[in-house]
């Protein structure tokens, strides 16, 4: 390992955090510098849509670490401060206060932006978006009882914001361009499930509908008039917009490194190396080829952030890659908790474990997708117990017989054991 080499972490968010950390915790001696143009540390994403929302967690409890951390960790913190080009050839940075800064490798975890709508620009005063921290706060003033939500999109964001909402007492309407929640991430079995649940709950859900026209009067009764593809026309106090993440790789691009033209990711291998030796990318902004699929993939979420970086951080310390972990997402809405194992696939199979309850507190289920004797993928709601023990039967690509796995009387945790000592014989 080289001692006496410096980092340049471009970006402060979770890849950028996880990754000073995992250098040290690997030995890595060298000076870390991290520049991220947010002035918060850097802090964790998930409960921004949720806690922050609801003013049930602090500001200070999304930090990933505390300042002191990063000071006796001999980790640079360059706040505020943003990168405005990258020299590739002479290994070195042109930043916004000034300075120039020399690198024997940098690591771009610039994250994404908040795709942004022409029809509603977050210029306007009630067409809120959220992505940082500070957006958070902005949109958590605005919430309160009775306050009319227009939301836009029926993705894991979207979904996220409008039971945040309604649980603050807004009356919420979601307005989904396709014709079912989730269509990108999920099967139709957790859609309409998800539809049902939302209604039950008193928020409305307008699906294959786009907003074709919107009108912003500030002074108005109806500050925000949003006219659908149906001429249905939607008035409201508030539109918040969850349209998707852009990447943020134009300082990629401009320096000259690979880009994927389909995810607009930077294109980097096993260990986050991108196109030119020396530079790595993690995160929100890095396409790497996903291993179940075979296919160039950029993804969004807080396993992905960390586990990339991990891989950085031991490419850097001159280490072999850690093994892959099964792809894991989860997310919070209307009191449920919803956790995905492995990489969902239209062609999948989906069957159900327990009952799709969509009303009460007691609701607990799974959707199981099998290829004859084994787990390809496998959503639970209410359910991580269950999901913990199918973890390894998908680690280990353990045959298990569907029947039993499908039947809720079964004990996954034993029946698991059972099936790992079975495979070794």
């Amino acid at each position: 390992m080289a001692h006496h080499t410096s980092v340049l972490i471009i970006g402060a968010g979770q890849a950028a955090s996880v990754l000073a950390r995992e250098l040290r915790s690997l030995g890595f001696s060298g000076s870390i510098t991290l520049v991220g143009d947010e002035t918060h540390l850097p802090y964790e994403r998930p409960p921004l849509s949720k806690d922050v929302l609801k003013s049930s967690a602090t500001t200070d409890s999304v930090f990933l670490q505390k300042a002191e951390f990063y000071q006796e960790q001999n980790i640079e913190l360059l706040l505020g401060t943003s990168v405005q080009s990258l020299d590739c050839a002479t290994l070195q940075a042109s930043l916004s206060n000034g300075q120039t800064w020399s690198f024997d490798h940098a690591v771009l975890a610039t994250g994404g932006a908040a795709r942004e709508l022409a029809l509603l620009p977050a210029s306007q005063v009630n067409a809120l978006y959220l992505r940082t921290l500070d957006d958070a706060l902005s949109l958590q003033a605005r919430l309160h009882p009775g306050l009319r939500a227009l939301v836009i999109g029926g993705g894991f964001m979207g979904l996220e914001l409008a039971s945040t909402a309604s649980e603050t007492g807004a009356q919420v309407t979601v307005i989904e361009a396709n014709e079912r929640l989730l269509a990108r991430n999920a099967p139709a079995l957790l859609s309409q499930w998800l539809l049902e649940r939302f209604e039950s709950q008193g928020i409305t859900v307008r699906l294959g509908q786009g907003v074709r026209q919107a009108h912003f009067a500030a002074e108005n009764e109806h500050p925000v008039q949003l006219e659908l593809n149906d001429g249905q026309i939607l008035n409201g106090d508030l539109a918040i917009v969850a349209a998707g993440l852009s990447a943020n790789s134009a300082l990629a691009r401009a320096s000259g490194i690979a880009v994927d033209d389909m995810t607009a990711g930077i294109i980097v291998d096993r260990q986050g190396r991108t196109s030119v030796a020396g530079i790595y990318a993690a995160g929100d902004c890095a396409t790497q080829i996903c291993p179940d699929t075979a296919v160039r993939t950029r993804t969004e979420s807080w396993q992905n952030a960390n586990e990339q970086a991990r891989q950085v951080a031991h490419a850097i310390a001159g280490q072999d890659a850690p093994a892959a972990p099964v792809s894991w997402f989860w997310t919070d809405v209307l009191g449920c908790n919803i956790q995905m194992l492995g990489q969902g696939s239209p062609d999948l199979n989906y069957q159900v474990r327990g009952v799709m309850d969509s009303q009460g507190d007691a609701i607990s289920f799974m959707l199981l997708a099998f290829e004859g004797q084994h787990l390809r993928h496998a959503i639970g709601v209410n359910a991580g117990a269950d999901l913990r023990a199918l973890r390894s039967v998908m680690e280990q690509n353990l045959p298990v017989d569907p029947a039993i796995v499908l039947d809720p009387a079964t004990k996954l945790r034993q029946y698991v054991k059972e099936a790992a000592r079975t495979a070794q014989v």
